[in-house]
């Protein structure tokens, strides 16, 4: 019996090893390498934004109890500061690393500040002139370019601010003090500068930063 199992076994391992021979060797393939997600800034979006703003405001009395003042008389400047918080909309397409979009943005704003006027009603130094912006908005193209999740871009187009103007008399006897008022909405241009950081997914928080200047005719920064 045991001579039958050894013969046996020996036949076994034999064949074995003649079946292996038979085989072609596997070939080895190398692992694909692992290539890093591009992140995409195509598509559109929408924000909210928060910040401090600055105009420049000089006041000139053209007119005085319906008479035209010939020249004009310079009342002084001073500068309307404050915060600003709103929101924007906009739609970007990429190429390569080359960013472009289009964007829109409304603001509320409180830009406020004012001056001794250099004119006076009764006595120099008793009328005082006040500026306000109460809103604005910004309608611009950009062009960026982005290392992956960050994209730095500039930015220009058009600007519309809503501003309200107040002259006071700064008399306890004048029963109304407010004796000049006005408001207009004023059309110029804006450019700017900014940079955003992507999380890079679904529901990922962005973060963002931007600086522009009004011009072609506006006076001052937001």
């Amino acid at each position: 019996m045991k001579n039958v199992i050894a013969a046996a076994t020996v036949f076994a391992i034999a064949a074995t090893g003649a079946n292996a021979a038979d085989l072609a060797a596997r070939p080895y393939t190398k692992a694909p390498p692992m290539i890093a997600a591009v992140y995409d800034w195509s598509g559109f979006y929408i924000g909210a934004n928060g910040g401090w703003g600055s105009s420049r405001k000089c006041w000139d009395n053209t007119v005085f109890r319906g008479v035209a003042t010939v020249p004009a008389l310079s009342e002084g400047c001073h500068d309307a500061t404050g915060a600003v918080a709103g929101g924007q909309i906009g739609y970007r397409w990429q190429s390569a690393a080359w960013v472009f979009g289009l964007e829109a943005q409304g603001d509320w704003a409180d830009l406020k500040g004012s001056n001794v006027s250099n004119g006076f009603f009764r006595v120099p130094g008793d009328t005082t002139n006040q500026s306000r912006i109460d809103a604005l908005g910004l309608f611009t193209g950009q062009v960026g370019y982005s290392w992956n999740t960050f994209l730095l871009y500039v930015k220009g187009g058009a600007a519309v601010t809503h501003d309200k103007y107040d002259g006071f008399v700064v008399n306890p006897a004048i029963l109304n003090p407010n004796v000049d008022r006005a408001s207009e909405t004023r059309w110029g241009c804006v450019v700017g500068i900014g940079g955003e950081y992507s999380g890079g997914g679904e529901g990922e928080a962005d973060g963002a930063w931007g600086e522009g200047a009004l011009g072609c005719g506006e006076e001052g920064a937001v």
